[in-house]
């Protein structure tokens, strides 16, 4: 959403109990590097920033030190507010010229329901006069740039965190062009749900989930592995399975709401850090009979062996090009 041309960037993702960032000095995907160190309890609720002051501390003192100061910064826009919207265009605007299309229409064809949004688009079918709106209330990346300014780093770009992670699929060739894709990212206390099929984005949701933070402990082996106490993990697993059988909803709204019948999810892709994404895919597969693919470690470290699966939609960040 924002960019200043430079070969080498920081990418950084911040959760509400985690930070991770990773350090490219270059194109080769084999010079980069992660990091990351967990978030003490309120600095970030909700995917929204509560300590400035604590979360400058981190970025000035942790995330500038692994970068180098005035290294270019790229973050990703919150996804509680992140909205997708189709509009139509005439034929004559090229691909280029969408974004201003698009911020002139604003308040007129095209309407959103925050002022002064981050917009972005994304027309994956150049010729049939419909493209794909992203927008966000401005008030969180603002503070994010904010941030960055303070502890010396450029920002250069805001991504959509679905963006990245097909970024990512596709880089590792996961997908394909004739297929249509459920992508469940999962956190300890979030699930985003994507929807690519035939190549194109069609539909985002965001969910949160209660559970006590207080309760889930970050051992560092190689890296950090999040568990939680023994008596809430009956309770936890109750609250995925609440998660999976909204995805069973999202599915049948995508296939009889949206399209008649006609289309259907082919093939279900997880990801993220929950510790028990294994846990997740096996219930999944008990319960769906489309396949079922987990971005784990293996799968990952075939193309970035000093990555893990943590590590999976900031790959897709930091692989972004900016022009």
């Amino acid at each position: 959403m924002f960019t200043k041309k430079k070969k080498s960037h920081v990418s950084i993702e911040i959760k509400d109990y985690i930070l991770r960032a990773i350090v490219a000095k270059g194109a080769d995907p084999s010079q980069w590097k992660g990091y990351e160190m967990p978030l003490a309890q309120g600095i970030i609720e909700g995917s929204v920033i509560q300590d400035e002051m604590e979360l400058f501390d981190v970025m000035k003192n942790d995330v500038a030190k692994w970068a180098g100061k005035k290294q270019n910064a790229r973050i990703f826009v919150p996804d509680t507010s992140v909205l997708l919207k189709s509009f139509e265009h005439p034929d004559d605007i090229e691909w280029n010229e969408l974004k201003g299309y698009v911020e002139m229409e604003l308040g007129q064809s095209i309407h959103l329901p925050f002022q002064d949004p981050l917009i972005d688009v994304y027309d994956p079918n150049p010729n049939d006069g419909q493209a794909m709106l992203f927008a966000a209330p401005s008030e969180e990346v603002t503070k994010m740039i904010g941030l960055l300014l303070d502890a010396t780093l450029d920002p250069q770009a805001a991504d959509i965190r679905a963006l990245c992670n097909i970024r990512l699929l596709e880089y590792l060739q996961l997908i394909k062009d004739d297929r249509t894709y459920l992508i469940a990212d999962w956190s300890i206390n979030e699930l985003s749900i994507s929807i690519f099929s035939f190549g194109q984005l069609e539909f985002l949701r965001y969910q949160s989930f209660d559970t006590d933070l207080s309760k889930w402990k970050p051992e560092e082996i190689e890296e950090y592995r999040f568990s939680y106490h023994s008596e809430v993990e009956d309770e936890y697993r109750m609250i995925l399975t609440d998660q999976m059988l909204e995805i069973d909803r999202i599915m049948n709204f995508f296939k009889f709401s949206l399209h008649k019948g006609e289309k259907s999810v082919d093939e279900m892709i997880i990801l993220g850090d929950n510790p028990l994404l294994s846990t997740v895919k096996e219930f999944l597969e008990n319960n769906f009979s489309i396949p079922i693919i987990m971005l784990n470690d293996s799968i990952i470290q075939k193309s970035f062996p000093q990555f893990s699966e943590q590590f999976a939609s900031l790959l897709g960040l930091a692989l972004k090009e900016v022009n």
